[in-house]
């Protein structure tokens, strides 16, 4: 019974910032550097989706073994990290079995064939409750069918080890929940991992996984990749199927892949969509002049440009309005979501945790006027980033302005919504614009990973592969 609780060699001339596992070589967070402490011993993790996948067809390891040692892993460290909410101990070793055999018959899937996967529990996995880190009374019977993305993930052969934690109803970016309690960042447990996908990026930062899924409205697959260390892809809007995963804002909600490289999740994008990579010159390189650089740890600032100076020689770019991004994400992104949860919240009050309850009635004061003016700054703001990056150009800028922040300044209505705020303010924008965004590790602020984010033109994914070559 279950229980709750790289394509190219050219990659590894970044140095780190796309590098796939070596069996023995531990999760390098640094990025762009090849050296950094991990919150797990060298030798503890996982390989990559690439390695595992040629040891499988070698014989040299099978699923079964891999599958074992992860959920041997999961179960020294889960009560530690809170990073899975269920664990599907006997459907994980089944699988395993199953695709031991079928490459062993020669019957190969691809890339993705026997590889150990988490989802965020926001995502239906047949015969299992999506509880969406609400209430337990808000839990829904077992879901009868698996999401589009994971149906796409059984049908590559991978192998699907539980659910990974998240915020009550998607509600915040620190997966601190009152209900499961709070998820812990493996790089400092007394830290966020970010969120509202905070364990699929801790169980990856902590190798308890070799990939995973997650979903992003303002930032929420994004932050906990920085935060994390790991990398995080927040493809164009409606690239993948949302079937099956749980709504927050419809208008904004995404579905991505996170993993530990930059190739691994390439290749769960192109297993959970129709997705291809295909050849395409490195493209420039723009750097925003205002607004994502300001109230940035210094650090963090200068990580950041020296990390977007080595894909390419950075052009300066001024980025007029983005500064109305932020609201008008909120009022779009908090209206839908409140719509979603206001009978919920007027019939049992008391099933809600209160900086939950309050982001909901936020929602439902907003004006129909506020929310047609963010739609307009939504088309205009879209337009204008498809214009400016075109088919030849990516942005760089942070992922968030600092690293992890102590789960303290999580605790509390008031300390909740404004670490939202300052959280959400670098990530949202994107969001918004419905563009592809490739979040990566580019170093490490006293001892704590934070990441760069990389912005292409809708259904420009491809560039932003080109441009870690």
């Amino acid at each position: 019974m279950p229980h709750r609780i790289n394509r190219r060699d050219a990659v590894k001339s970044m140095a780190g910032l796309a590098a796939t596992l070596s069996p023995l070589a531990g999760c390098s967070s640094s990025g762009l550097e090849k050296s950094g402490g991990d919150p797990a011993p060298a030798g503890d993790k996982p390989a990559g989706i690439v390695d595992l996948g040629k040891m499988f067809r070698q014989g040299s390891l099978s699923p079964e073994r891999v599958t074992e040692e992860l959920l041997a892993r999961i179960e020294r460290e889960n009560g530690r990290l809170n990073a899975f909410y269920e664990v599907f101990d006997k459907e994980a070793r089944g699988a395993a079995a199953a695709a031991a055999r079928e490459l062993r018959e020669g019957r190969d899937r691809g890339p993705l064939h026997g590889i150990p996967l988490a989802v965020k529990d926001f995502i239906d996995v047949a015969g299992h409750r999506t509880t969406a880190g609400a209430h337990p009374g808000f839990h829904p019977p077992p879901a009868r069918a698996d999401a589009e993305v994971v149906a796409r993930l059984r049908a590559a052969g991978a192998i699907i080890l539980g659910k990974t934690s998240t915020n009550e109803w998607g509600l915040g970016v620190s997966t601190n929940n009152a209900h499961f309690g709070p998820t812990r960042n493996p790089h400092d447990v007394t830290r966020i991992p970010g969120g509202s996908s905070g364990g699929s990026g801790a169980a990856l930062a902590a190798g308890l996984c070799v990939g995973a899924l997650g979903t992003d409205t303002g930032g929420s697959i994004r932050i906990p990749a920085s935060l994390c260390g790991v990398v995080g892809l927040k493809p164009t809007f409606g690239l993948v199927s949302t079937l099956g995963v749980t709504p927050f804002s419809p208008s904004i909600d995404h579905v991505g892949p996170m993993a530990r490289s930059a190739e691994d999740t390439f290749l769960l994008l192109e297993a959970i969509s129709d997705f291809r990579r295909v050849p395409t010159r490195r493209p420039r390189v723009l750097v925003p002049e205002n607004f994502f650089f300001d109230d940035v740890e210094q650090e963090v600032a200068d990580l950041v440009r020296a990390a977007g100076a080595r894909l390419g020689r950075p052009e300066v770019v001024r980025l007029e309005g983005v500064e109305a991004g932020p609201d008008a994400f909120r009022t779009m992104a908090i209206s839908e979501a409140a719509t979603f949860l206001e009978e919920r919240l007027k019939r049992h009050p008391d099933r809600f945790a209160e900086d939950a309850a309050e982001r909901i009635r936020i929602g439902l004061s907003c004006k129909a006027t506020d929310y047609y003016r963010a739609q307009e700054f939504q088309r205009r703001w879209r337009s204008f980033l498809s214009r400016l990056l075109g088919d030849d150009a990516i942005l760089v800028a942070p992922a968030t302005p600092c690293p992890a922040p102590p789960i303290a300044e999580s605790e509390g209505v008031v300390k909740s919504l404004a670490l939202s705020r300052k959280l959400v303010r670098l990530t949202s924008p994107f969001s918004f614009a419905g563009v592809p965004v490739l979040c990566v590790p580019c170093g490490k602020v006293g001892g704590l990973p934070v990441g760069m984010q990389m912005v292409a033109a809708p259904h420009q994914e491809s560039l932003l592969w080109a441009a870690l070559a």
